[in-house]
């Protein structure tokens, strides 16, 4: 049994099998269609909920676990673990952050157990990819203090690009932060955006068509790898929403960029999926 216990939330999009594999405890967030709650990965895939989207007018909403739900969980993990890494979505994203930080408090005062809650300034399988980090370091039976660092150097060195084809969702959502900028859907323009150092969404650039937009993120997918200050193998993670047959094509454009050590394929997770819409395509390097 190892003293340590990674947990992170729903809007890692980490697999069941990924969350298995690594030993990952997962906490869900919650998605609000037409006045129907379905628990992210629970109850409600991601290609589930993209098909539910296509047939409802109304645009669904999110909500971060209640306090309870991570007390709850902290106490459970407690009984058993010395210390919990609980790695989150970015502050900037969501609350979920704040309500573990408020668990964690009030769990350390009544239980023996150390909780380092962190913001992964990310999300998605930017987030997804710290999570499996510390998982494999605790494995390697690593102490506290060395995990936390090498959390925060990755931290600092995943990059997450992605596209959308209306800012409907980010907007509805509030999830826009700067990529307000961008003006709108108009004779195919395609805006690529990025979640910058804060966590926030950051409106990066725009083309014209989708063999441009390839192109493009392909060129920024290079800039990225050269920018490199680490000298540990990349990896890769690609995400689409409800959009296989165009991200099979970004695919063909990235995968040569490097000989990574890892290739994740996924679809965009309801959460997530509920503020980037369909038809998202997501590249994130770590």
């Amino acid at each position: 049994m190892s003293a340590i216990k990674v947990v992170t939330d729903s809007t890692s999009d980490l697999s069941s099998g990924l969350l298995n594999k690594f030993g990952i405890g997962m906490i869900p967030l919650t998605v609000n269609i037409d006045n129907q709650f379905f628990i992210d990965k629970i109850n409600i895939s991601a290609r589930g909920f993209f098909e539910r989207l296509e047939q409802e007018d109304e645009l669904p909403t999110t909500s971060q676990p209640a306090v309870g739900k991570f007390k709850e969980r902290y106490f459970q993990l407690a009984e058993e673990y010395d210390t919990i890494i609980s790695i989150h979505i970015s502050d900037k994203l969501s609350g979920t952050y704040r309500t573990a930080q408020l668990a964690a408090e009030a769990v350390q005062e009544e239980a023996e157990v150390d909780i380092r809650v962190i913001d992964s300034k990310s999300a998605s399988l930017g987030l997804g990819f710290l999570a499996i980090y510390a998982a494999e370091a605790v494995s390697q039976d690593r102490d506290i203090g060395e995990i936390m660092e090498g959390i925060k150097l990755r931290r600092n060195a995943v990059s997450i690009l992605f596209t959308i084809d209306t800012l409907e969702y980010l907007q509805q959502g509030g999830r826009i932060g700067k990529a307000k900028a961008f003006l709108g859907d108009l004779l195919n323009i395609k805006p690529i955006l990025e979640v910058d150092e804060t966590g926030e969404v950051n409106f990066h650039s725009q083309v014209r068509g989708k063999k441009r937009l390839f192109r493009k993120v392909k060129r920024l997918a290079r800039r990225k790898l050269k920018e490199r200050t680490l000298d540990f193998p990349p990896k890769l993670a690609l995400l689409h929403g409800a959009a296989m047959n165009d991200l099979r094509e970004l695919q063909s454009e990235i995968i040569e960029l490097a000989d990574w050590e890892s290739v994740v394929v996924s679809e965009i997770g309801p959460v997530i999926g509920t503020h980037v819409g369909p038809g998202a395509l997501g590249v994130v390097i770590l």
